[in-house]
Parts: C-alpha cells; structure tokens; sequence
C-alpha cells in the first residue's frame, strides 16, 4: 500500500530544508519542496513506497523536520457530511436543523472536533463570448443563439464549519451560504463573517473539550482572526491530519493507563 509522511506537527516547514531533503529521491525537485511547503496543512508528501519513504523520512530529520510514515489506508476517511441550516444551542445540547426541517439532537459532550475557515475555492463558469442575433421560435418567443462559447476559472472564498462527533465518522457539515443565525438574537450582526466567528466562539464554549482546527482556535482568539485556506484540499487535509493525531494522542494515552 502507498505511504504518506505525515507532519508532526502544523508547523509550516522550511522550503530549503526540504529541497535539500529531497535530494535523496532523483524524482523529486525544488519544485515539489516549494509546493510541499505551500501545502503543508499536515500532510508533507503521499504515494510512497516502504524504501522512498524511508529514505526521505531519514533525510527530513536530519533537516529537523520530523514526520511519521502512515499507511495511506490507515488515515482517517472523511464522510460525508450531514447538513445543517440553523440550531438551537441548549444546556448541553445541540439541536441541528437539516434542509427538510428534522432536528437531530447532539449532546455537545460528543463533539470532538470543530473545524472552520475561510477557504478559497476555484469554480469553472461558462461564459458567452460570442452572441447571435435572437432568432424567432414559431410561437413567437426568442433565444440567443451561443456560437461561441469558453469557460472561466474564478476563485470565490466560502465559510465553512463541520463538527465531528466522538465513536465514529459522523460529521455535521454547516451550510454557511444558507444558514441562519437567529439564534444569536441580539448579538446577531449584518457581517457574516462576525456571525460565523460568534458561532464557532459558541461551539467552543459548549463543547470546551473538543479539538480546534487552527481555523476555528484563531476564531476564539482575542480579538478573533478569521483564518484562510488556500484551497478546500488544504482545508481537509488539515482535518484528516486532525483525526489522525486525535487518535494517535488517544492510543497513547490508552498505553499509559
């Protein structure tokens, strides 16, 4: 099975410490170190073999970038998430609202991870380069005819929260274009961004136990910080990276009682 080295820690690595790591696999280039760093959101490098692995483990640390190899199989998988477009917060309880309306309740002592950011996504749109005059149906209606047409790359940035509760993969996606925050009541604000960070700060303080991603740590901060990904591969990278140190922490704590 495939290989990946994962980080030890969220630590962005040096971009010279790795191209001078990975001068041990003629394969790999500066370039890869450069783009190894610019996504260093937990996981450094996949896809290697028992030997590759080795070798460039053995030639990080001796760069001081420590990192484990994992089996590409062993990594968390992140399912699909239920969605979710308002709550109610009670004492100890969450009550989450999908699209149709149902209410499923979490008692917020389940919650082991709350994950947020403000994450750039590209999209491809078509576009009409070239129109046509309108041309006339029989029933006397127009439509333009496209003789021409091209599809454009546009980055947009979407707020995006998912809970993951303990004993299994559930994870509660926020669907933060549609929700609504009238749950805040008074504290509700025109600015978006202002009401997510209230959302995230509320979780946090209901669920003190629970994991943060960096993304929702820094909008706990004092004053908040809305923190980017650059893209939503980063975004969940750095959550499987978080299940997969939650667990690793876990098993170790197991082995010492």
């Amino acid at each position: 099975m495939p290989l990946t080295l994962m980080q030890r820690d969220l630590e962005v690595p040096d971009v010279e410490k790795l191209a001078r790591a990975f001068r041990v696999l003629p394969e790999l280039t500066s370039l890869d170190a450069q783009t190894a760093a610019n996504d260093a959101y937990g996981i450094l490098w996949r896809g290697l073999d028992p030997d590759k692995a080795g070798r460039l483990q053995t030639a990080l640390r001796e760069q001081g970038v420590e990192t484990e190899v994992v089996d590409e199989a062993d990594l968390p998988a992140l399912s699909p998430g239920r969605i979710v477009r308002r709550i109610e917060l009670l004492d100890g309880l969450l009550n989450v609202h999908d699209p149709m309306g149902r209410v499923t309740p979490l008692a917020l002592n389940q919650v082991l991870l709350i994950a947020a950011g403000n994450v750039r996504v590209r999209e491809h749109k078509k576009v009409k380069s070239t129109l046509e005059e309108s041309a006339s149906h029989a029933a006397g209606g127009t439509y333009d005819l496209l003789s021409e047409g091209r599809t454009r790359e546009t980055e947009v940035e979407y707020l995006m929260l998912e809970l993951f509760l303990v004993g299994g993969p559930m994870r509660f996606s926020f669907a933060m274009d549609e929700f609504a925050f009238d749950y805040l009541g008074a504290r509700l604000s025109d600015d978006r961004a202002i009401n997510f960070m209230f959302l995230i700060q509320d979780l946090e303080r209901n669920a003190p136990h629970a994991s943060l991603n960096r993304g929702a740590f820094f909008a706990c901060q004092k004053p908040p910080y809305l923190f980017s990904y650059p893209s939503k591969q980063t975004f969940n990278e750095e959550l499987i990276w978080m299940l997969w140190r939650i667990e690793q922490l876990s098993r170790e704590q197991g082995a010492e009682i």
